[in-house]
Protein backbone atom coordinates (compact mmCIF):
# COMPACT_ATOMS: atom_id res chain seq x y z
CA UNK A 1 0.00 0.00 0.00
CA UNK A 2 1.05 3.43 -0.96
CA UNK A 3 0.93 6.09 2.08
CA UNK A 4 -0.09 9.86 0.93
CA UNK A 5 0.86 12.96 3.24
CA UNK A 6 -0.47 16.49 2.33
CA UNK A 7 2.33 18.64 2.87
CA UNK A 8 0.42 22.03 3.81
CA UNK A 9 2.22 25.44 5.04
CA UNK A 10 1.01 27.95 7.49
CA UNK A 11 -1.00 30.85 5.15
CA UNK A 12 0.75 33.16 3.09
CA UNK A 13 -0.17 37.24 3.25
CA UNK A 14 0.19 39.31 -0.25
CA UNK A 15 -0.52 42.81 -0.55
CA UNK A 16 -1.08 43.92 -4.18
CA UNK A 17 -1.90 47.35 -5.61
CA UNK A 18 -4.72 48.10 -7.17
CA UNK A 19 -4.77 47.91 -11.47
CA UNK A 20 -1.06 46.65 -11.09
CA UNK A 21 0.31 42.78 -10.87
CA UNK A 22 1.29 40.80 -8.00
CA UNK A 23 2.35 37.13 -7.55
CA UNK A 24 0.84 35.01 -5.27
CA UNK A 25 3.71 32.93 -4.08
CA UNK A 26 3.35 28.65 -4.29
CA UNK A 27 6.17 26.53 -3.54
CA UNK A 28 6.14 22.25 -3.21
CA UNK A 29 8.70 19.26 -2.98
CA UNK A 30 9.87 18.98 -6.88
CA UNK A 31 8.30 15.84 -8.37
CA UNK A 32 7.41 14.29 -11.66
CA UNK A 33 3.87 14.75 -13.31
CA UNK A 34 3.04 17.66 -11.79
CA UNK A 35 -0.72 18.97 -11.64
CA UNK A 36 -1.54 22.21 -10.21
CA UNK A 37 -4.85 23.65 -8.95
CA UNK A 38 -5.38 27.76 -8.15
CA UNK A 39 -8.74 28.74 -6.94
CA UNK A 40 -10.20 31.39 -4.92
CA UNK A 41 -13.26 29.78 -2.92
CA UNK A 42 -15.34 27.87 -5.64
CA UNK A 43 -13.93 29.64 -8.90
CA UNK A 44 -11.30 27.94 -11.06
CA UNK A 45 -8.52 30.25 -10.98
CA UNK A 46 -5.58 28.77 -13.16
CA UNK A 47 -5.50 24.64 -13.63
CA UNK A 48 -1.61 23.18 -15.06
CA UNK A 49 -1.43 19.55 -16.13
CA UNK A 50 0.25 17.36 -18.75
CA UNK A 51 2.72 20.44 -18.91
CA UNK A 52 0.78 22.73 -20.15
CA UNK A 53 -1.91 25.23 -19.01
CA UNK A 54 -5.64 23.63 -19.22
CA UNK A 55 -7.69 26.62 -18.84
CA UNK A 56 -10.94 25.51 -20.47
CA UNK A 57 -12.89 25.50 -16.94
CA UNK A 58 -11.40 28.95 -16.09
CA UNK A 59 -13.35 31.49 -14.34
CA UNK A 60 -14.14 34.45 -16.50
CA UNK A 61 -13.18 37.13 -14.36
CA UNK A 62 -8.96 35.83 -14.42
CA UNK A 63 -9.83 34.87 -18.34
CA UNK A 64 -6.12 36.15 -19.62
CA UNK A 65 -4.96 37.86 -16.28
CA UNK A 66 -2.80 34.70 -14.93
CA UNK A 67 0.00 33.08 -15.58
CA UNK A 68 2.31 30.33 -14.38
CA UNK A 69 6.51 30.17 -14.57
CA UNK A 70 6.63 27.15 -16.71
CA UNK A 71 10.51 27.33 -16.83
CA UNK A 72 10.33 26.74 -12.97
CA UNK A 73 7.62 24.12 -12.13
CA UNK A 74 10.36 21.16 -12.26
CA UNK A 75 12.06 23.24 -9.79
CA UNK A 76 9.28 23.25 -7.18
CA UNK A 77 7.57 26.33 -8.00
CA UNK A 78 3.88 26.68 -8.69
CA UNK A 79 3.88 30.70 -8.13
CA UNK A 80 0.98 32.57 -9.94
CA UNK A 81 1.28 36.01 -11.35
CA UNK A 82 -2.11 37.92 -11.40
CA UNK A 83 -2.26 41.22 -13.55
CA UNK A 84 -4.10 44.30 -13.39
CA UNK A 85 -5.50 43.70 -9.73
CA UNK A 86 -9.50 44.26 -8.83
CA UNK A 87 -10.67 44.81 -5.84
CA UNK A 88 -12.93 41.78 -6.15
CA UNK A 89 -9.73 39.65 -6.17
CA UNK A 90 -9.17 40.18 -2.62
CA UNK A 91 -9.21 36.77 -0.55
CA UNK A 92 -8.17 33.96 -0.23
CA UNK A 93 -6.84 31.50 -2.41
CA UNK A 94 -5.63 27.87 -2.51
CA UNK A 95 -2.65 26.72 -4.59
CA UNK A 96 -2.81 22.45 -4.56
CA UNK A 97 -0.11 21.08 -6.27
CA UNK A 98 0.01 17.50 -6.99
CA UNK A 99 2.96 15.25 -7.98
CA UNK A 100 3.86 11.29 -8.10
CA UNK A 101 5.96 11.74 -5.43
CA UNK A 102 3.96 14.13 -2.79
CA UNK A 103 0.44 16.52 -2.85
CA UNK A 104 1.33 20.04 -1.13
CA UNK A 105 -1.49 22.79 -0.60
CA UNK A 106 -0.45 26.29 0.05
CA UNK A 107 -3.55 29.13 1.33
CA UNK A 108 -2.49 32.37 0.15
CA UNK A 109 -4.45 35.43 1.32
CA UNK A 110 -4.35 38.73 -1.25
CA UNK A 111 -4.99 42.45 0.36
CA UNK A 112 -5.39 44.72 -2.34
CA UNK A 113 -4.72 48.12 -2.19
CA UNK A 114 -6.80 51.06 -4.05
CA UNK A 115 -5.22 54.24 -4.74
CA UNK A 116 -6.93 56.27 -2.08
CA UNK A 117 -6.21 59.88 -1.16
CA UNK A 118 -8.30 61.84 1.39
CA UNK A 119 -8.69 65.71 1.81
CA UNK A 120 -9.80 68.78 3.38
CA UNK A 121 -11.22 71.82 1.56
CA UNK A 122 -12.06 75.42 2.97
CA UNK A 123 -13.81 78.08 1.11
CA UNK A 124 -14.51 81.14 2.56
CA UNK A 125 -16.68 83.88 0.30
CA UNK A 126 -18.64 87.02 1.74
CA UNK A 127 -21.75 85.38 2.95
CA UNK A 128 -20.62 81.81 4.55
CA UNK A 129 -17.89 79.83 5.03
CA UNK A 130 -17.87 76.04 4.23
CA UNK A 131 -15.68 72.50 4.35
CA UNK A 132 -15.46 69.80 2.15
CA UNK A 133 -14.12 66.40 2.69
CA UNK A 134 -13.10 64.13 0.15
CA UNK A 135 -12.22 60.72 -0.11
CA UNK A 136 -10.95 59.85 -3.73
CA UNK A 137 -10.96 56.33 -5.36
CA UNK A 138 -11.54 54.10 -2.12
CA UNK A 139 -12.76 50.44 -1.61
CA UNK A 140 -15.40 50.43 -0.39
CA UNK A 141 -17.08 53.68 -0.25
CA UNK A 142 -15.97 55.02 3.14
CA UNK A 143 -18.13 56.38 6.02
CA UNK A 144 -17.53 60.20 6.84
CA UNK A 145 -18.82 61.69 9.99
CA UNK A 146 -18.36 65.86 11.47
CA UNK A 147 -18.29 66.78 14.89
CA UNK A 148 -18.50 70.07 16.16
CA UNK A 149 -17.21 71.09 19.49
CA UNK A 150 -17.37 67.13 20.45
CA UNK A 151 -20.58 67.19 19.22
CA UNK A 152 -21.96 64.85 16.37
CA UNK A 153 -23.13 66.92 13.56
CA UNK A 154 -25.13 66.12 10.37
CA UNK A 155 -22.91 67.06 6.29
CA UNK A 156 -24.90 70.13 4.86
CA UNK A 157 -24.36 68.07 1.41
CA UNK A 158 -23.11 64.68 0.10
CA UNK A 159 -21.73 63.67 -3.17
CA UNK A 160 -20.56 59.91 -4.08
CA UNK A 161 -19.15 58.76 -7.63
CA UNK A 162 -18.11 55.54 -8.76
CA UNK A 163 -15.24 54.27 -11.48
CA UNK A 164 -15.60 51.07 -11.72
CA UNK A 165 -14.60 48.96 -8.65
CA UNK A 166 -13.72 52.35 -6.79
CA UNK A 167 -15.58 55.24 -4.96
CA UNK A 168 -15.08 58.41 -4.44
CA UNK A 169 -17.20 60.39 -1.95
CA UNK A 170 -17.42 64.48 -0.91
CA UNK A 171 -19.32 65.63 1.76
CA UNK A 172 -19.84 69.38 2.70
CA UNK A 173 -20.22 70.87 6.38
CA UNK A 174 -21.23 74.78 6.91
CA UNK A 175 -19.45 76.19 9.61
CA UNK A 176 -21.98 78.09 11.44
CA UNK A 177 -19.91 79.55 14.40
CA UNK A 178 -15.60 80.41 13.75
CA UNK A 179 -15.52 79.66 17.86
CA UNK A 180 -15.97 75.74 17.36
CA UNK A 181 -13.21 73.44 16.25
CA UNK A 182 -14.67 70.72 13.70
CA UNK A 183 -13.36 67.65 12.45
CA UNK A 184 -14.16 65.35 9.46
CA UNK A 185 -13.65 61.36 9.82
CA UNK A 186 -13.24 58.80 7.20
CA UNK A 187 -13.68 55.75 8.29
CA UNK A 188 -12.26 53.71 5.26
CA UNK A 189 -11.23 49.63 4.87
CA UNK A 190 -7.96 49.64 7.15
CA UNK A 191 -8.42 52.51 9.64
CA UNK A 192 -9.67 56.82 10.24
CA UNK A 193 -8.25 59.52 8.50
CA UNK A 194 -8.84 62.97 10.52
CA UNK A 195 -8.92 65.99 9.18
CA UNK A 196 -9.69 69.56 11.86
CA UNK A 197 -10.29 72.85 11.05
CA UNK A 198 -10.69 75.76 13.30
CA UNK A 199 -9.86 79.44 13.67
CA UNK A 200 -7.54 81.48 16.13
CA UNK A 201 -9.23 83.42 18.77
CA UNK A 202 -7.67 86.53 19.35
CA UNK A 203 -4.80 88.43 17.94
CA UNK A 204 -2.09 87.16 20.68
CA UNK A 205 -3.11 83.77 20.37
CA UNK A 206 -0.75 83.34 16.95
CA UNK A 207 2.73 83.03 18.45
CA UNK A 208 1.26 80.66 21.18
CA UNK A 209 -0.88 78.09 20.02
CA UNK A 210 0.45 76.73 16.35
CA UNK A 211 3.82 75.63 17.05
CA UNK A 212 2.82 73.30 20.76
CA UNK A 213 -0.42 72.31 18.84
CA UNK A 214 0.67 70.65 15.50
CA UNK A 215 3.98 69.44 17.75
CA UNK A 216 1.17 67.24 19.97
CA UNK A 217 -1.09 66.56 16.90
CA UNK A 218 1.74 65.12 14.99
CA UNK A 219 3.15 63.04 17.54
CA UNK A 220 0.08 61.77 18.52
CA UNK A 221 -1.32 61.03 15.36
CA UNK A 222 1.95 58.91 14.44
CA UNK A 223 3.51 58.02 17.70
CA UNK A 224 3.97 54.39 16.21
CA UNK A 225 4.96 55.32 12.61
CA UNK A 226 7.62 58.37 13.01
CA UNK A 227 9.34 56.57 9.35
CA UNK A 228 6.59 56.45 7.13
CA UNK A 229 5.43 60.40 8.03
CA UNK A 230 8.92 61.83 8.27
CA UNK A 231 8.44 59.92 4.28
CA UNK A 232 5.56 61.47 4.03
CA UNK A 233 4.33 63.76 5.88
CA UNK A 234 2.81 67.49 3.91
CA UNK A 235 2.59 70.88 5.54
CA UNK A 236 1.42 74.17 4.30
CA UNK A 237 0.35 77.70 5.36
CA UNK A 238 -1.56 80.14 3.40
CA UNK A 239 -2.93 83.24 3.40
CA UNK A 240 -7.30 83.91 2.49
CA UNK A 241 -5.67 84.77 -3.51
CA UNK A 242 -3.63 81.68 -3.28
CA UNK A 243 0.15 83.28 -3.42
CA UNK A 244 2.65 80.76 -1.95
CA UNK A 245 4.75 83.14 0.70
CA UNK A 246 6.94 80.19 1.71
CA UNK A 247 7.62 76.01 1.86
CA UNK A 248 9.76 73.93 3.28
CA UNK A 249 10.34 70.52 1.51
CA UNK A 250 13.66 69.61 3.02
CA UNK A 251 14.86 72.92 1.98
CA UNK A 252 13.58 76.40 2.96
CA UNK A 253 12.16 78.01 0.38
CA UNK A 254 11.05 82.03 0.30
CA UNK A 255 9.11 82.76 -2.89
CA UNK A 256 8.09 86.33 -1.90
CA UNK A 257 11.26 89.49 -1.29
CA UNK A 258 9.55 90.47 1.51
CA UNK A 259 9.48 87.04 3.33
CA UNK A 260 11.76 85.60 5.42
CA UNK A 261 11.23 81.61 6.93
CA UNK A 262 13.64 80.58 9.87
CA UNK A 263 15.70 77.13 9.14
CA UNK A 264 16.00 76.53 12.57
CA UNK A 265 11.55 76.92 14.01
CA UNK A 266 9.85 77.53 10.21
CA UNK A 267 8.71 80.59 12.10
CA UNK A 268 7.94 83.39 8.86
CA UNK A 269 8.27 86.93 9.31
CA UNK A 270 6.48 89.51 6.31
CA UNK A 271 8.37 92.96 6.48
CA UNK A 272 7.85 95.96 5.54
CA UNK A 273 3.25 95.38 5.93
CA UNK A 274 0.80 97.25 4.09
CA UNK A 275 -2.75 97.37 4.00
CA UNK A 276 -3.05 94.58 1.45
CA UNK A 277 -1.70 92.07 3.75
CA UNK A 278 -4.29 92.12 6.11
CA UNK A 279 -7.03 89.24 5.97
CA UNK A 280 -7.10 85.38 6.98
CA UNK A 281 -4.61 83.43 7.29
CA UNK A 282 -4.70 79.21 6.71
CA UNK A 283 -2.18 76.90 7.88
CA UNK A 284 -2.11 73.12 7.58
CA UNK A 285 -0.18 70.54 8.24
CA UNK A 286 -0.60 67.14 6.87
CA UNK A 287 0.16 63.56 6.86
CA UNK A 288 -0.98 59.92 5.77
CA UNK A 289 -3.15 59.91 9.22
CA UNK A 290 -4.81 63.36 8.90
CA UNK A 291 -4.49 66.99 8.46
CA UNK A 292 -5.48 70.20 10.90
CA UNK A 293 -6.24 73.30 9.15
CA UNK A 294 -5.86 76.95 11.08
CA UNK A 295 -6.78 80.15 10.41
CA UNK A 296 -5.83 83.49 11.83
CA UNK A 297 -6.70 86.63 11.28
CA UNK A 298 -3.57 89.38 10.77
CA UNK A 299 -4.37 92.93 11.63
CA UNK A 300 -2.13 95.72 10.32
CA UNK A 301 -0.36 97.18 12.95
CA UNK A 302 1.11 94.27 14.10
CA UNK A 303 4.15 92.50 13.40
CA UNK A 304 3.82 89.58 11.70
CA UNK A 305 5.63 86.25 13.16
CA UNK A 306 4.25 82.90 13.28
CA UNK A 307 6.55 80.11 14.61
CA UNK A 308 6.21 76.49 13.74
CA UNK A 309 8.22 74.30 16.25
CA UNK A 310 11.20 72.26 13.90
CA UNK A 311 9.39 69.25 13.73
CA UNK A 312 10.83 65.93 12.60
CA UNK A 313 8.18 64.60 10.63
CA UNK A 314 7.63 67.00 8.13
CA UNK A 315 8.93 66.23 4.64
CA UNK A 316 7.19 69.98 3.60
CA UNK A 317 6.29 73.21 4.59
CA UNK A 318 4.21 75.70 2.64
CA UNK A 319 3.42 79.16 3.87
CA UNK A 320 0.78 80.95 1.33
CA UNK A 321 -0.95 83.85 1.08
CA UNK A 322 -4.73 83.29 0.15
CA UNK A 323 -7.58 85.94 -1.03
CA UNK A 324 -10.18 87.84 1.19
CA UNK A 325 -12.50 86.13 -0.71
CA UNK A 326 -13.11 83.53 -2.03
CA UNK A 327 -10.59 80.58 -1.97
CA UNK A 328 -10.34 77.01 -2.21
CA UNK A 329 -7.70 75.61 -0.16
CA UNK A 330 -6.89 72.43 -0.27
CA UNK A 331 -5.03 69.82 1.90
CA UNK A 332 -4.43 66.12 0.91
CA UNK A 333 -2.73 63.13 1.42
CA UNK A 334 -1.76 60.70 -1.52
CA UNK A 335 -0.39 57.69 0.20
CA UNK A 336 -1.97 54.07 0.32
CA UNK A 337 -3.90 52.68 3.50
Amino acid sequence: AITWWLVTWEEIEVTGLFSKDCILPCSFPPGSDEVIHWSKENKKVHTYYRQKDQLEEQDPHYRGRTHLFHENIPSGNASLKLSNLSMTDEGPYTCYVGTAQYPTEVKVLLHVLAPSSYALEYQKTNTERRLKCFAFLTYPAPNISWEQGNVSIQETDREETRNGDLYSVRSDKDIVSTTDTYWCHIDFHHGVWTAEWRMMQGRNEISSCIAAEFHSWLQSQTKDSLSAVGQHGYGQCKRMLTSVLASFNGTAHSHQPRVQIDKTDFSLRLDHLTADDSGEYLCNISTPHGTKLIVSTLHIGELLLLPFQKIRNISRLLWQRLPSQCLPSVATNCSHS
